[in-house]
């Protein structure tokens, strides 16, 4: 069985959505509009946009071991598919330009001066290319996650929790990235050390939105033993895709949100009662 947790992406649920290119975050629109820009700009966004929700599931490799495993994301980021594509080419690009540069470097015999100057070319297009990097980020969207935690034990198998809600442009995306700012797991009692390489865990997988419509994607995590007492979290892509055509899920509440609902329902009961028992009393006064 896969274990599943789900991010979601609503527009329902009010996320907070910051649009960014080039790995710069967008702003909002302004305080200023009329009630009627607002409405106009509402109709605009539902005519090309539409519902995005982002699910995480873990695979069982070696989850059985945990007592509790908490993770807690605090950003993700959707590519555009042209970005993806675009970056990849870039890639192979260097990758040739590198291997022609290794070849000619084994077969030519040049004098010092030439040397040097092929040196000084070669540095520079490796500035270049550290610039083309950043700019390789391309645009995406990235959705602020509020820092939910999530405990992976108790969303083994097909089960799945949302985190996230929000709305994506119209269009083909290809990559998710998931930002965690803390893990947390325990086994037989004892905190063990837990590592997300660089932080961060993506998925390159296409998928298109469609306005008006909405879409879930499974983000499949596993969580893998290394070494005697160390684990890492790791994406796994054939896990995971859109939810419904390349995976199933079921979604469930996190368990701290369902214990801020018993709260909740606790708190509305016990303020009843006082307030029936006040009732009662003040009605005993006047008699």
């Amino acid at each position: 069985m896969d274990r599943r947790t789900f991010i979601s992406t609503t527009s329902a649920l009010g996320a907070t959505v910051v649009a960014g290119c080039g790995g710069t975050s967008g702003g909002g629109s302004g305080g200023g509009s009329t009630d009627g820009d607002a409405t106009d700009s509402a109709a605009t966004t539902e005519s090309t946009t539409g519902t995005f929700r982002l699910l995480v599931s873990d695979r069982p490799a070696a989850i059985g071991d945990f007592d509790s495993l908490d993770v807690t994301f605090d950003e993700a980021r959707v590519f555009s598919a042209e970005s993806v594509e675009e970056t990849e080419a870039e890639s192979e690009t260097e990758a040739e330009t590198e291997t022609e540069t290794e070849e000619t470097a084994e077969t030519e015999s040049e004098t010092e001066a030439e040397t040097e100057s092929e040196t000084e070319t070669d540095e520079t297009d490796e500035a270049d290319d550290g610039d083309d990097s950043d700019d390789g980020e391309g645009d995406f969207e990235v959705f602020d996650l509020d820092d939910p935690t999530v405990d992976l034990t108790e969303v083994v198998g097909d089960k799945a929790v949302g985190v996230l809600d929000g709305r994506l442009e119209a269009g083909r995306y290809a990559k998710i990235e998931l930002s965690v700012s803390d893990v947390e797991g325990v086994v037989d009692g004892e905190t063990v050390p837990v590592k997300v390489p660089s932080e961060k865990l993506q998925i390159v997988k296409p998928f298109e939105v469609t306005a008006g419509e909405g879409v879930e994607f499974v983000f499949d995590i596993n969580v893998v033993k290394k070494g005697p007492n160390g684990y890492n979290l790791l994406p796994v892509i054939s896990e995971s895709g859109v939810a419904g055509r390349d995976v199933e899920v079921e979604e469930v509440e996190r368990s701290s949100d369902a214990e801020t609902t018993e709260t909740e329902v606790a708190s509305e009961t016990d303020d009843g009662a006082a307030g029936e028992s006040g009732n009662r009393t003040q009605g005993q006064s006047g008699n």
